[in-house]
């Protein structure tokens, strides 16, 4: 087994509320919601979920599996393991589905990922659910209605086959909005690629002399292949005017993806 460097970052947790009981989680996975590796086909690797319990009591959890899909409306999508085309769910094994945590203590879950030794290019992924299960009192109960929250975290598992794999980025459509004192470009795009990347927005502005008002910037953003995302570049320094701009989106390695765009910025 080939043990790889994971690049960590939060991203996000979700909560979701049940009833009728009104109890706080108290575990927290501490080693990054994604897991990155670059892995070639045939070959094994391992992988672990540091989960802590900061509460008073014994945590029950739950761990399972999703595929993960999103798009520019800030819709998310988790559906069946194995559904979406670049799933990896069907590579992964968790050792551990439902576990205890003691009061104040850590436990790490080990997963191990078998890459099929088939012709495979790009990125493949899918989510590892660590949802928290609270048993219910219902010596507590009350009339009315009582609330409970529940905790779930999602940790993206991404498997990028070496360095193969198309990179592609389309812009969608670029909107110039104004809320209250804000003012910023609306930029969509979508990844028709077979590349998972994080591109970094940059907008830069000439007037009408074809002088450089500044370049500004947005992101990064996870985008995976046949996923879209909303990214939004502030310009509330830019003076009334009408600009010509270039935008790029940057992915950090030899793709550049650009666009000429008109941007008119009124009084008020």
């Amino acid at each position: 087994m080939k043990k790889q460097t994971i690049r960590k970052s939060i991203v996000w947790c979700i909560a979701a509320i049940f009833f009728p009981l009104s109890i706080t989680a108290g575990i927290s996975v501490e080693n990054g919601l994604t897991h990155e590796f670059t892995v070639s086909p045939g070959n094994g690797y391992t992988g672990e979920i540091d989960i802590t319990n900061y509460g008073d009591k014994d945590q029950y959890v739950k761990i399972y599996q999703k595929d993960y899909l999103f798009n520019y409306k800030g819709e998310s999508f988790y559906e069946e393991p194995g559904s979406i085309a670049r799933s990896n769910a069907g590579w992964i094994d968790i050792n551990a589905t439902y576990i205890k945590v003691p009061a104040h203590e850590n436990i790490n879950v080990r997963y191990e990922i078998k890459v099929p030794d088939d012709s495979l290019t790009g990125s493949y992924w899918s989510v590892i659910m660590v949802e928290s299960v609270n048993e219910i009192d219902t010596s507590n109960l009350s009339k009315g209605v009582n609330i409970r929250t529940v905790i779930r975290y999602a940790v993206q598992i991404i498997t990028d086959i070496e360095n193969t794999g198309v990179r592609k980025l389309e812009f969608m459509a670029t909107d110039l909005i104004k809320e209250d004192t804000v003012r910023y470009l609306q930029v969509d795009i979508q990844n028709p690629g077979e590349r998972y990347f994080r591109p970094v927005l940059k907008l830069e502005l000439f007037d009408d002399g074809g002088n450089s008002a500044g370049v500004f910037e947005a992101g990064p953003r996870k985008i995976y292949p046949g996923t879209s995302v909303r990214m939004k570049i502030i310009l509330n320094d830019v003076a009334p005017g009408h600009y010509q701009g270039l935008l790029v989106a940057d992915t950090g390695e030899d793709e550049v993806f650009g666009v000429n765009i008109s941007v008119e910025i009124k009084d008020g």
